[in-house]
């Protein structure tokens, strides 16, 4: 981490900008109203812990933040650490802030310690783009795109079946017409 001096002065200037910041995104909140619902979300107490011992702003926590906390979580379960940074998002997102876990380096950081390769409906060209998306969207459309694949394989497999039968039928109704 960088030096106790660089952290007190980054957080001032981050102090100092915020009322800035807040009332900027209350300006934005009134013309287009607020996000969806994000659910309540609650810092996790492991975040918030770790942000004190290293004189980091919890809220509103950067993206360069939260990527080092779970870089440095990773004897955690993936699941845990994709739940705590959800957590996060929703706690930012349920107080007008923006969502500071939304792609890199976030997800990048999570993609570091588990990665989830892009659907290979992806067009190549967009593939490198996919990890930029936040890591719980990545891995519901990865897990879309695999339910779609093993449904389009069941089907192709139904219809190899089915044109199977019809042949045997055919034959069948062949060797009748040339029975005596």
């Amino acid at each position: 981490m960088s030096s106790p001096v660089l952290k007190a002065l980054v957080n001032a200037e981050l102090e100092r900008a915020e009322p800035h910041a807040r009332s900027i995104s209350a300006a934005v909140a009134r013309q287009i109203g607020p996000p969806a619902d994000p659910g309540h979300g609650n810092l996790p107490a492991e975040f918030v812990a770790w942000c004190e011992q290293n004189r980091l702003a919890s809220f509103p926590a950067r993206p360069a933040s939260i990527a080092l906390f779970v870089l440095e979580r990773k004897h955690l379960e993936i699941d845990d650490l994709a739940r705590m940074v959800v957590d996060i998002s929703r706690y930012h997102l349920r107080r007008g802030q923006a969502d500071p876990t939304s792609g890199y380096p976030v997800s990048a950081a999570l993609n570091h310690l588990a990665k989830i390769e892009a659907p290979l409906s992806w067009p190549k060209a967009m593939r490198p783009r996919f990890g930029d998306i936040p890591y719980d969207m990545q891995r519901y459309l990865a897990s879309c795109d695999k339910d779609q694949t093993r449904e389009i394989k069941r089907a192709q497999q139904e219809a190899a079946d089915a044109r199977k039968k019809l042949k045997e039928i055919e034959s069948k109704n062949v060797e009748a017409k040339d029975a005596p």
